[in-house]
């Protein structure tokens, strides 16, 4: 779950630096690099899970959840954002679909916690 919340975190500071410069984007190297970043770091964290979950190491929530929600969140919209993009209608699209696909996903998973109690 921590590692949701860091992807969340790290999109948050993202679409509060573009909501910024909305509707008139400029170019920005923080925000760039921000991107560049979120798009790294979630990069890296697609990679541990798949090679926990190769080695067994995933127990079932992780499985059905958390590497789930992983994947649909870079390949729903980080992917399609270049390295070194500046803040574009674009960029600000494909940010703010990643936030709502995260929110879908913390939203199962408080649903799923919700039942187990």
């Amino acid at each position: 779950m921590q590692r949701l919340m860091q992807i969340k975190e790290k999109l948050e500071v993202i679409e509060a630096a573009l909501a910024e410069q909305y509707p008139r984007f400029h170019p920005d190297p923080a925000i760039t690099d921000l991107v560049t970043e979120l798009k790294d770091h979630v990069q890296e964290e697609r990679k541990k899970i798949q090679r926990q979950h190769s080695r067994g190491e995933l127990s079932e929530f992780e499985r059905c959840f958390i590497a789930h929600a992983i994947n649909d969140v870079y390949q729903s919209s980080i992917d399609k954002i270049r390295r070194g993009s500046k803040p574009s209608d674009h960029m600000n699209f494909h940010i703010f679909d990643s936030s709502s696909t995260l929110t879908y996903w913390l939203s199962r998973i408080k649903d799923h916690e919700d039942k187990q109690n």
